[in-house]
């Protein structure tokens, strides 16, 4: 040990020596310094701008370009913009706006006898419902549906809207677009109808071209009057338009539940109601009506009927005399000496009287005495409210008694129904399918043969001389094609339109090329003129349509792949006719007479 550098006690005086920290900082000084000499080259090769850089100016992330490059197409999106919960790439929906049925239903009768009564132009009725808001065309429609489709005479207690196709229609509970259907219906005799029936919606100041372009395409129209609230302002504008558009006019007179179990009113008071609603529409009638003998609608000439949509029964004076009938077979010449007619024909044409004093009961104009009460509320009114009274009253005790003698037989699960379907099954089984009404519009409404003539001078702008308008006017299903459209219906997906046209005369076969005469078409400008193909034909049951290959004169057919020319009506006719071709009077809407109204509401 060298003395030289500790001292007497051991302690090291010489030079400072290095300690191991200084070791440990020299690689650290040389690193940063090679980073320096890296540093200042990167300066030397790229020159710096001296330009002053702003915090919001500042690049912490590169940009889409910098990492995608130019060829590709980039979207920047706000956080806000999407839920977390919906993905970035959603797979295609097919929004649905209507209510279909999947598959065909199951009906009383066949699709092919359904198809084969169109052939027959004399069993055709094309008839609209038209009425007030709220009077019920729409639930007595779904009567006709469950006496036609077995599978919905289940849903009773539920409020169907069958015609109600739109899902904003169901949210509303009223119509807005006039929806046709095709029904195989029987009259009071068993006899099939081929019933052509269009309802059309609420009767609204919005809704009027609805009204048009459903009475265009009919022979007849059934108005429908609440017996409780009589003859509206709307029942009365509908009334006068079928008056114009030279319509057979009959009356239904709706919701009569509501006199018996909402009015309370007495029979004798009920008649005398249901009495001055029919003198109302006479009056209305004589009022809009040209002719020196206006048209007359009585219960009497049978153009009159009544009806519950509540309660699924409607009836007319034959209709229910012919129950009189089945009741007392033979022994009903006995009791009425004009059989069950005397009932129906002085009911309320003479206001006649049933005597039953002595042994000869017949019919008086005077009445026997005080007490006597007409015969419309002896043989109709008097048995509907005992039958209402016996349900909603005492159902345990003596309603199966009374049951037991009208004939009508009822399980032991229908007994334990609630008040309001069992009162339905019990008038349904006693006064029967709707007969009354089909047995009405055969008799008052013309069919497309016989109202053709009355049709087309009223509709058609060509001579009267032509073959063509022989044709029409005959109803020849051999003759020329001539079918004219005032309504179109968008498909599903609403892509496009399906047109809704009435055979007017020849027949109309899918896959064939028409000519489709626009409103603006005239002999002297013939621009608003295409030929197109005819795609499939079907019939239109509101929630379902049949596929047929023709269609001939006197029905309504929805036709696909002709929409693009048509607005709002439209004139098809056949490629083959060569002689001047005329258009069908376009629709026309009275502003004057909607605006009044409007203002009136």
């Amino acid at each position: 040990m060298d003395t030289d550098l500790y001292d007497e006690f051991g302690n090291y005086v010489g030079p400072e020596l290095d300690s191991d920290d200084d070791e440990e900082d020299e690689p650290e000084q040389h690193d940063e310094d090679e980073r320096q000499e890296y540093d200042d080259e990167q300066m030397e090769d790229e020159p710096q701008p001296m330009a002053i850089v702003l915090h919001e100016d500042k690049q912490y992330y590169p940009s889409a370009l910098q990492v995608y490059g130019p060829d590709v197409e980039t979207i920047v999106q706000e956080e806000d913009t999407q839920a977390l919960d919906v993905p970035l790439v959603e797979p295609v929906k097919k929004k649905k706006f209507q209510l279909k049925e999947q598959d065909l239903p199951e009906t009383t009768c066949s699709m092919e006898f359904l198809a084969d009564m169109m052939d027959n132009t004399n069993l055709i009725r094309n008839v609209a419902l038209i009425g007030h808001l709220h009077h019920g065309k729409t639930s007595f429609d779904d009567c006709l549906i469950r006496q036609t489709h077995p599978g919905y005479q289940d849903n009773e207690e539920k409020n169907l809207r069958y015609t109600d196709i739109l899902f904003t229609e169901q949210e509303r509970g009223c119509s807005m677009k006039s929806i046709p259907v095709t029904l195989l219906l029987q009259d009071v005799g068993n006899k099939s109808y081929l019933m052509n029936i269009l309802i059309h919606p609420v009767s609204h100041v919005n809704y009027s071209d609805e009204v048009t372009a459903a009475m265009r395409l009919c022979d007849g129209v059934v108005l429908f009057v609440d017996a409780a609230e009589g003859v509206m302002l709307n029942t009365e504008r509908l009334l006068k338009h079928a008056v114009q558009e030279q319509l057979q006019i009959t009356i239904c007179i709706n919701k009569i539940d509501r006199l018996i179990l909402e009015l309370k009113l007495p029979p004798q008071d009920a008649y005398y109601k249901l009495r001055h609603i029919v003198e109302e529409i006479n009056g209305l009638l004589t009022l809009y009506s040209d002719d020196a003998n206006p048209y007359i609608v009585s219960p009497v000439l049978g153009n009159v009927c009544f009806a519950s949509s509540q309660y699924a029964f409607c009836f007319t004076l034959k209709s229910f005399a012919n129950i009189y009938n089945q009741y007392y077979g033979r022994s009903t010449s006995k009791s009425f000496p004009n059989g069950y007619g005397a009932i129906s024909t002085s009911t309320v044409k003479r206001n006649d009287y049933f005597s039953i004093e002595s042994d000869a009961r017949k019919f008086t104009k005077k009445a026997p005495h005080n007490s006597a009460q007409r015969s419309f509320v002896e043989f109709i009114l008097e048995p509907l409210y005992k039958i209402f009274a016996q349900v909603v009253g005492d159902v345990d005790s003596t309603l199966p008694d009374v049951l037991d003698e009208l004939g009508i037989r009822l399980t032991k699960n229908e007994m334990k129904l609630n008040i309001r379907p069992l009162l339905r099954l019990v008038c349904n089984k006693f006064l029967g399918e709707f007969n009354g009404f089909v047995n009405m519009c055969v008799e008052h409404i013309r069919s497309p043969l016989d109202n053709a003539k009355t049709k087309i001078d009223h509709i058609y702008t060509g001579p009267n001389t032509s073959k063509v308008y022989d044709d029409m006017v005959n109803c020849d299903q051999e003759g020329v094609l001539m079918v004219h459209s005032s309504k179109m219906y968008p498909t599903e997906d609403c892509t496009f339109f399906q047109v809704l046209g009435r055979v007017m005369s020849g027949t109309l076969h899918a896959g064939t090329d028409v000519r489709i005469l626009g409103e603006n078409y005239t002999l002297q400008d013939e621009e608003d003129s295409r030929v197109l193909t005819v795609g499939r034909l079907w019939i239109y049951e509101s929630r379902y349509k049949i596929e047929l290959n023709r269609v001939p004169a006197g029905n309504w057919v929805l036709i696909e792949g002709i929409d693009q020319p048509i607005v709002k009506t439209a004139t098809i006719v056949d490629l083959t006719i060569h002689e001047e071709l005329y258009i069908f009077r376009p629709l026309k809407f009275n502003t004057q007479s909607i605006i009044k109204i409007a203002g009136n509401c």
